[in-house]
């Protein structure tokens, strides 16, 4: 098994990657484990996805993130994985993004920014809540209820998870240099 931490700056902030047989006590599905959601959720188009449509010819990587309209840690996320969309592409993934945004804002984000993949809605944070992975600090009725942490997942044509990633804090993402590595090493 491989676990890689990394450290923050302002702070001793340890991010998590697991690559193995085991989720080492992180959130969510864990490796090795199968990806067991239909992801049936709105595309920025408006139009009803699921998982089986999404997959690359190899697998893909879904980046869970809190809005493409207000937070500027997810914005700048965003932003970097449409920069490296060639790489991904190369190793057979799709890449996919899901936030708690409506459709209209994930739109226009990705008309601004001219994202290349496929970016889901899902307003109401039910994807985060049935995958263990909502940010438990924001309680109900707060207007942060239901966003995600900060994950990246990497899942083969089966659906099932080969690679894990997650952050502890909504100012710090899973490094891209890393996924790409260790999903080259994957071979999916």
């Amino acid at each position: 098994m491989k676990i890689h931490l990394s450290l923050s700056v302002g702070g001793l902030l340890l991010g998590f990657s697991v690559l193995g047989s085991a989720n080492q006590g992180l959130p969510g599905p864990g490796v090795g484990e199968r990806f067991d959601h239909p992801l049936q959720a709105e595309d920025q188009h408006g139009q009803l996805r699921s998982l089986d449509e999404l997959m690359g010819d190899k697998g893909l990587v879904i980046v869970f993130v809190r809005s493409a309209d207000w937070c500027p840690f997810c914005k700048a996320q965003l932003i970097d994985v449409n920069s490296r969309m060639p790489e991904f592409s190369e190793l057979g993934l799709n890449v996919i993004s899901i936030s708690v945004d409506e459709v209209p804002e994930v739109s226009t984000f990705a008309d601004a920014q001219q994202i290349e993949y496929t970016m889901l809605a899902d307003p109401q944070g039910d994807i985060n809540e049935a995958l263990g992975i909502r940010d438990e600090q924001y309680p109900v009725g707060s207007a942060a209820f239901g966003v995600p942490r900060p994950a990246l997942y990497v899942v083969d044509r089966n659906a099932v998870v080969r690679a894990s990633y997650m952050e502890p804090t909504y100012r710090t993402r899973p490094d891209l240099d890393t996924v790409l590595k260790d999903a080259a090493a994957l071979g999916l």
